[in-house]
């Protein structure tokens, strides 16, 4: 049977970050003079002012912010955080071939998929204020199994290899060695890695000038297969390599690809506080970033100037706006309980009605369903299920027991708020071993059951209704 025992609180956090600054101290390392990746020129020379380069089938997606307001950038994006904070600008570099640029101030996003690949390239072009303080957090990239719109949180958290990795393109003072903003470093996540808040991986140490237009890229490049330690990241300041490691296993199957594209300005007061900074009530903390290109191979500067004189790309959008395109969708239903005909299987409980319509209403111990449905569990294979606590939740979690397994797997969902309906939904092959969900999934078993447990008062009431199994 299915059994659980809770911890106090968990919360569902479904933004940043991880405290790059406490990961261990990283080693200087210089980029091989033979790194088999390019440098200077790349795809976009073929492209004169990058004109047409979003019809290039290496492009994943291109953003110039010549076309729309902020409200339309972050509607073809997917998700934007702190639009307030967020808007275009005529600021734009001496390369530039268009009229205007995006401005962030203090804290904001723009987050954004593609089609998952095995290697991925993000250039982009950046300047910081010339007042500057030092960075919290700045431009992910991203493998997820199981994206969502918005990034998700993992603090201190090692990811399961069949689930994600990521790598951060960051500024960093290297405690207080160099002026703000610092030197580029990678600041890396994945199932392999030694330290509990990331590793952190410096190139060339260049310190950043504010006030200046910079050309970045970024590549991330997954092992060849599930056992290969032949995964690569990189990185280019204008045209130049300034970073280069290799020998990672950032994944343990073939299914986990990289979809994902993170514009990040994340501001705190730890930067200045690790690196000693005398005066950071003095730091004007705002950024801009121009010509963003994301593509499977390397795309160096802008070169030349557009036939036109100026140019405006047809602007790109988010992977995850167009069904099927990133991850397999749920084609029928597998199973069904509205209650109004009765428990459909479900125990532990009573049939009650709530506004005219049928509820299943349990309390402490949860509700369980064994056996009343089958599906195989893939990609596709989806919980969906309302839920109303007439009490304060600090934990809503859903176990599945597997046979495969012989363990529970589980999903843990987050605090639930008295007397308001949630909509719960997630893949089957989220829910995982252990309490951290660092386990095995339930990939490739049968989902044949499902208890769902709430830590709440000991005499709460919860109602559910509209329980699916989509397949």
């Amino acid at each position: 049977m299915l059994s659980h025992s809770r911890p106090a609180s968990i919360a569902l956090v479904l933004t940043v970050l991880a405290p790059a600054l406490l990961a261990a101290a990283p080693e200087d390392i210089q980029p091989p003079p033979n790194a088999p990746v390019p440098q200077g020129p790349g795809l976009a020379t073929r492209y004169p002012g990058d004109e047409g380069l979003e019809n290039d089938p290496a492009v994943l997606f291109l953003e110039d912010f010549e076309t729309g307001s902020p409200q339309e950038v972050a509607h073809r994006w997917g998700h934007i955080s702190r639009s307030e904070n967020i808007a275009l600008s005529d600021d734009i570099h001496t390369q530039s071939p268009g009229l205007k640029s995006i401005h962030i101030r203090d804290n904001g996003h723009l987050y954004t998929h593609t089609r998952g690949v095995d290697t991925f390239f993000a250039r982009f072009y950046v300047k910081f204020h010339p007042r500057t303080g030092y960075i919290h957090h700045f431009v992910h990239i991203v493998a997820d199994r199981t994206p969502t719109p918005w990034p998700k949180g993992g603090a201190g958290e090692t990811p399961p290899g069949d689930a994600k990795f990521s790598t951060g393109i960051e500024p960093t003072g290297r405690w207080g060695k160099f002026p703000p903003p610092g030197v580029w470093n990678f600041y890396t996540y994945w199932h392999e890695m030694k330290t509990k808040w990331g590793s952190v991986y410096n190139g060339i140490q260049e310190p950043i000038e504010p006030g200046r237009w910079y050309c970045v890229e970024a590549m991330l490049k997954a092992n060849s297969t599930p056992d290969a330690h032949d995964g690569v990241q990189a990185f280019w300041v204008d045209g130049k390599l300034h970073g280069y490691f290799d020998g990672f296993r950032w994944r343990t199957t073939d299914t986990l690809k990289i979809n994902s594209f993170w514009l990040l300005y994340y501001n705190t007061e730890q930067p200045a506080q690790h690196n000693n900074d005398p005066a950071p009530e003095s730091r004007v903390m705002e950024v801009w970033f121009d010509d963003i290109v994301l593509a499977t191979e390397y795309i160096g500067p802008v070169q030349g100037s557009p036939k036109s004189g100026k140019k405006k790309a047809t602007p790109s959008k988010s992977a995850l706006l167009t069904a099927g395109l990133l991850i397999a969708e749920p084609t029928k239903t597998a199973f069904k309980a509205d209650f109004a005909s009765g428990a459909s299987g479900f125990k532990e409980g009573r049939l009650a009605t709530h506004e005219g319509a049928a509820v299943y209403e349990f309390g402490p111990k949860g509700v369980s369903n064994w056996n009343t449905f089958s599906a195989n569990v893939t990609d596709a294979t989806t919980v969906r299920f309302r839920i109303k606590p007439l009490a304060d939740v600090s934990d809503l979690q859903v176990l599945i027991w597997s046979d495969k397994l012989k363990d529970n797997c589980r999903i843990r969902l987050g605090a639930l708020g008295k007397d308001q309906w949630r909509t719960v939904e997630f893949r089957a092959i989220e829910a995982r071993v252990g309490w951290d969900m660092k386990g095995k999934s339930l990939e490739g078993d049968v989902l044949n059951n499902v208890k769902i447990a709430l830590d709440g008062p000991a005499d709460a009431r919860y109602w559910l209704s509209h329980f699916e199994i989509l397949d």
